[in-house]
């Protein structure tokens, strides 16, 4: 069986991060794997011969990242739809995405070694951006995210409109700050600190989620991934922001549209044999556990 290639993206920024990818690093060598180094994170341990992200990923079979989610996010915007499977360890802060922690760096290198360990196919969003000229719709952009196409106010206080439609159904006018349409996977982001819902991972739905929606009736709604969903904006009085996974990709400026629909691949996410998106979300969120101790016994019909 060929070597796995692996290839190490850490975030410059995080405290810790030059000291975890020397760890990391030597924990591969100590199985005679050679690790590939992004060229920033490479400069971290004083090395010349990183490689650019792009390459990087052509070079290797699995990408391990060290940060917080954003940096798994970022490393996924740059790679622009050429995913390979990637594995997060977090030394952010929440880290929904991460398979492991700084301190549990050995569990995630024996699992990559022994092939013991699971991938999760997530979802990615495409978001394509039509804006008018001179009355007529044309592209101005097309977006991939994993968590979420978000549309909300600029820098005005003001509130915005939008309508919905999915599958060319009207489905609402939201008047407030916003909406967002999120996977399962940004469920737990964005969405959910706007009153959406958590979704497990493997469901196949997007949510969409107002942001402080100026009717009380407007609530979260759900619908099928194979949905295409359609946001339509009047011509705004001041502009508009359109953000991927947090990030600001447009300014709307005139009456837009925006196409959401699932893109033609998912990530590879790998994780952990014992990992549960349900432990994650107590561990997460600080759910309690079970109070009961043994189950009930059901006796009879």
């Amino acid at each position: 069986m060929a070597e796995t290639q692996i290839g190490i993206i850490a975030n410059p920024h995080k405290e810790g991060a030059a000291q975890l990818l020397e760890q990391l690093t030597q924990a591969f060598a100590d199985h005679g794997i050679t690790s590939h180094l992004e060229k920033v994170s490479a400069e971290l341990l004083g090395q010349q011969d990183g490689v650019e992200l792009h390459r990087l990923s052509e070079l290797c079979d699995l990408l391990v990242v060290l940060g917080g989610d954003g940096s798994l996010l970022w490393v996924l915007s740059q790679l622009k739809g050429k995913v390979k499977p990637l594995a997060g360890i977090n030394i952010g802060t929440l880290g929904f995405l991460s398979c492991a922690t700084g301190d549990e760096y050995q569990n995630l290198v024996d699992a990559i070694v022994s092939h013991q360990y699971k991938i999760s196919q997530r979802a990615i969003v495409k978001a394509t951006l039509m804006v008018d000229e001179q009355g007529q719709l044309k592209e101005a952009g097309v977006f991939f995210g994993l968590n979420e196409v978000t549309i909300s106010r600029a820098a005005s206080s003001r509130t915005i409109q939008i309508e919905a439609r999915v599958d060319g159904s009207f489905v609402n006018h939201y008047s407030g700050d916003g909406v967002i349409l999120a996977t399962p996977t940004g469920s737990t982001a964005y969405s959910l600190s706007a009153g959406g819902p958590i979704i497990d991972p493997a469901a196949g739905v997007f949510s969409l989620t107002p942001i402080c929606p100026h009717a009380l009736a407007n609530r979260a709604i759900v619908m099928s991934d194979s949905s295409e969903i359609e946001l339509l904006m009047p011509a705004p009085r001041d502009p508009l922001l359109l953000s991927i996974d947090g990030r600001a990709v447009a300014e709307i400026q005139s009456a837009a549209e925006v196409k959401i629909e699932r893109a033609a691949f998912d990530l590879p996410l790998l994780a952990l044999p014992e990992a549960s998106f349900y432990e994650v979300l107590h561990q997460k969120l600080g759910w309690f556990a079970s109070t009961v101790v043994q189950p009930v016994t059901r006796t009879g019909k």
